[in-house]
């Protein structure tokens, strides 16, 4: 009886050793959460300017301020599409530690010269084009965090 006691918990640890060692390093690690991209328009030097902006909520489970994290951008099967870094919170700021905020990050940017050389409807056509294609963002994928000093 007593050697079955102790094999049982000898079990159980081994069995808790195991699922610990399975848990990502970092509370961040291998995060997947909603994203989108927004279309927003605006006015540069040259004329009407618009930038494809990709957006997401990001928890902040750590101790330190986070400034930025490395995202895999998804479309609704799971397929990575883009790659790329946002910026978490108010610049200089971050996202402080508990605290959830947005993380944002400009994907591209078709400048008021651009519209005016192009011509108006090719550039609406480039518009709705570009949305189309950065429009499929479902999910992100949080691979990396970088910290504030």
């Amino acid at each position: 009886m007593r050697i079955i006691c102790v094999l049982l918990r000898v079990l159980v640890l081994s069995v808790g050793i195991v699922l610990f060692n399975m848990m990502p390093i970092f509370a961040h690690d291998k995060d997947q959460v909603t994203c989108l991209v927004d279309v927003a328009f605006g006015d540069d030097a040259d004329g009407i300017s618009t930038a494809y902006v990709l957006r997401l909520q990001h928890k902040n489970n750590s101790r330190r301020t986070i400034e930025s994290v490395s995202v895999l951008v998804m479309d609704k099967d799971g397929d990575v599409f883009r790659t790329t870094e946002t910026i978490c919170g108010e610049p200089n700021i971050g996202i402080e530690a508990g605290d959830t905020g947005e993380c944002k990050q400009t994907l591209q940017t078709l400048s008021g010269r651009m519209a005016q050389t192009l011509g108006y409807d090719a550039w609406v056509h480039m518009v709705d084009d570009q949305k189309a294609q950065l429009a499929k963002a479902r999910y992100c994928q949080i691979e990396g965090v970088n910290y504030a000093d």
